[in-house]
């Protein structure tokens, strides 16, 4: 069965990866810390989905 975090997870980074695409940071740094952070935070939803 798969979790609600599971789906939270696929939405989250979808839907960061399209607005990012979208809207460019206009630092380089700022893009990466706000990739940083996201991928972090479908990191710990995955990591909770399969707990």
């Amino acid at each position: 069965m798969i979790r609600g975090n599971f789906i939270g997870a696929a939405i989250v980074a979808i839907i960061y990866t399209f607005y990012i695409l979208q809207h460019p940071f206009p630092e380089k740094w700022q893009m990466a810390l706000a990739l940083v952070i996201l991928n972090a935070l479908t990191i710990v939803l995955m990591a909770y989905a399969f707990k």
